[in-house]
């Protein structure tokens, strides 16, 4: 059996159905309205701290490119798994000056994400928190299964969700001669996500 250099662990966490947890709470930052914000300024998830503090436009190339590295091995978790690691990006940009069209749509991306796992769900199915071997990086929240019969409706929608937010980067490109490459980057590495869902 071949090594994988980084070792995926799902800890099952029983937290009681998933619809209980998916109202109410604080820390969960949503974008929502006609404006939309991510949990407002100042306000940190429970998985937010300085090392998740984004401070270049090519951290969050870095940040983007390493969700196939994190999520591949977390299997029914995928979808959602790639929802909480783009709420952390988004969150940890915070402090990033000039991208905050970057930074809305990556957190209105999780945000489809996350909605797209919950309405496909695997009610049979604990939620779970992914955790490299190292125990040094692990989800923020537990992710939510989506359920065997609907992974390829939720994949399908999962690309159209990630297919809009490039348009949206590659328009903010256009818009903002200063940052274009930084935005096409960023764009691009968003998309590369797809190949991942492709092959749920």
């Amino acid at each position: 059996m071949r090594v994988l250099r980084y070792l995926v662990i799902l800890t099952l966490v029983l937290v009681g159905p998933v619809t209980a947890q998916e109202t109410g709470g604080t820390g969960e930052g949503t974008y929502g309205g006609s404006e939309g914000s991510y949990g407002g300024e100042g306000t940190t998830s429970p998985g937010l701290s300085v090392a998740n503090r984004v401070a270049t436009p090519q951290q969050v190339v870095m940040r983007l490119n390493a969700i196939p590295e994190f999520c591949s091995s977390s299997g029914a978790y995928l979808v959602d798994c790639m929802a909480e690691r783009m709420e952390q990006l988004a969150e940890g940009m915070s402090g990033l000056s000039g991208y905050q069209d970057a930074r809305k749509t990556i957190g209105e991306t999780a945000a489809n994400l996350r909605k797209i796992a919950r309405d496909n769900r695997d009610p049979q199915a604990p939620r779970a928190v992914v955790q490299h071997s190292d125990a040094n990086t692990k989800s923020s929240r537990p992710l939510v299964a989506v359920a065997s019969t609907r992974k390829r409706q939720a994949a399908a929608a999962a690309v159209s969700a990630l297919e809009e937010a490039e348009t949206i980067l590659l328009r903010s490109a256009a818009q903002s001669t200063a940052r274009a490459v930084q935005y096409q980057q960023i764009a691009a590495a968003l998309g590369s996500n797809k190949v991942l869902l492709r092959s749920l």
